[in-house]
């Protein structure tokens, strides 16, 4: 997907929590975890701090208004492990063992001596849509409104606003020989796979909600991608296009998924 320089206003943030789950859309009973958190579950997560009710924010969190960059933090570092869990359903006292139901899930954990974190780019239009205008000042007050998690409920998570950068700071750059995020396969011309550690994760990017029938709708995912990621930190070497430039230290490249 071409991305053109339609942001004004970026926030760079870092999320960070000593467990995650982010969900792969394609398993079941045996739960699988991306090694990022997916567009989809930023948005959820801006949805929680913005306090919007579920289902409400597709529209205002599609890809015309809302750009969302993801990379591992640096000296971040993390394992994954499977686990056994319990689930109870609602109905079900928490002492009758007969309905609980088993559920094998993997976790990401950070590696001994590690943080578990990854650096959030959202980016938007200033002044076109309110709501996200408040989001700047949400973070740096920690007004997290519904609180936020990694993916789940029992995962807390922490998010802090590292840098704000807005107009002339933010460069849009056709071709670039470097990448300092997350990427489409879409976006990319080659790549030097030397000397990094590399994941492609197939993941959903979009949602809309649709009607079926009278009086029932339901969540769609509509834009997925393959999705290449730097699993330890390090910067991409290659050819890539349609990427954003920020006017930081290190001239650092992001592309908009």
């Amino acid at each position: 997907m071409e991305h053109k320089n339609i942001f004004n206003a970026i926030l760079e943030l870092r999320l960070s929590g000593p467990l995650a789950h982010f969900r792969k859309f394609y398993t079941n009973a045996s739960s699988l975890t991306y090694s990022i958190p997916p567009r989809t579950a930023v948005c959820g997560l801006i949805a929680s701090i913005l306090q919007k009710k579920r289902d409400t924010y597709y529209e205002m969190m599609s890809s015309e208004n809302l750009g969302v960059a993801i990379a591992i933090a640096p000296g971040s570092s993390f394992r994954k492990q499977f686990y056994t869990m319990n689930y109870v359903e609602n109905k079900t006292s928490i002492n009758d063992v007969s309905g609980h139901k088993q559920c094998r899930m993997e976790l990401l954990m950070p590696s001994r001596g590690k943080e578990l974190a990854w650096t959030l780019y959202i980016a938007y239009q200033k002044g076109k849509l309110a709501e996200l205008d408040l989001l700047e000042q949400r973070i740096f007050d920690q007004d997290l409104g519904y609180d936020i998690y990694l993916g789940q409920r029992q995962f807390r998570a922490e998010l802090k606003l590292i840098q704000a950068y807005f107009n002339q700071d933010i460069k849009f750059i056709i071709e670039s020989t470097y990448l300092d995020s997350a990427i489409d396969k879409e976006q990319i011309k080659s790549i030097d796979t030397e000397s990094i550690q590399l994941n492609v994760e197939r993941m959903p990017l979009e949602q809309r909600l649709e009607c079926k029938g009278k009086n029932t709708s339901f969540r769609r995912s509509v834009r997925f991608g393959n999705i290449f990621i730097e699993t330890s930190g390090k910067r991409l070497s290659g050819m890539f296009c349609n990427v954003l430039e920020l006017n930081n230290e290190a001239k650092k490249r992001i592309s908009i998924l």
